[in-house]
C-alpha cells in the first residue's frame, strides 16, 4: 500500500507551538533541511505535514534529526520534530517509533543478508 501511494519515504512533522503558512513551509523546508531531490509537502492533521521523498538521502537526512527549526522571512523559529510514516499513525498518540544506526564494522559477509 505504501507503495502505491508513494509513502515508502515519507516523513510526519509534527510542530508543537505553532507553525508558518503551509506555502511557506513548501519553500523553507527543502531550503533549510537541506533537501536534495523533490520533496512533496500537505497538511496531514492539525499541527502534523506529511512529507514526501523522492531520494533515500533526503528521507534519511531529515529522519537523523529528531528537532528541526524553521525560521520564516520574519525571523520566528518553529520547532519541529520528525517521525517516519506508518499506516497506523493517529494523532492523538505519542509515537514510540524512533530511527536506529546499527554499525557491525567486523561483519562476515556470510552474515550480512
Amino acid at each position: 500500500m505504501n507503495v502505491v501511494e508513494e509513502l515508502q519515504l515519507a516523513v510526519i512533522g509534527k510542530f508543537s507551538y505553532g507553525w508558518p503558512e503551509l506555502n511557506e513551509l513548501r519553500t523553507l523546508i527543502p531550503k533549510q533541511c537541506k533537501v536534495k531531490g523533490d520533496c512533496k509537502i500537505g497538511l496531514l492533521r492539525n499541527r502534523y505535514i506529511l512529507i514526501r521523498f523522492n531520494l533515500m538521502k533526503d528521507y534519511i537526512n531529515m529522519l537523523s534529526k529528531s528537532v528541526h527549526y524553521i525560521t520564516t522571512k520574519d525571523g520566528i523559529a518553529y520547532q519541529m520534530r520528525t517521525f517516519i510514516y506508518d499506516t497506523t499513525f493517529t494523532s492523538e498518540k505519542e509515537t514510540t517509533q524512533v530511527m536506529a544506526w546499527i554499525s557491525f564494522p567486523d561483519l562476515l559477509p556470510t552474515f550480512f543478508a
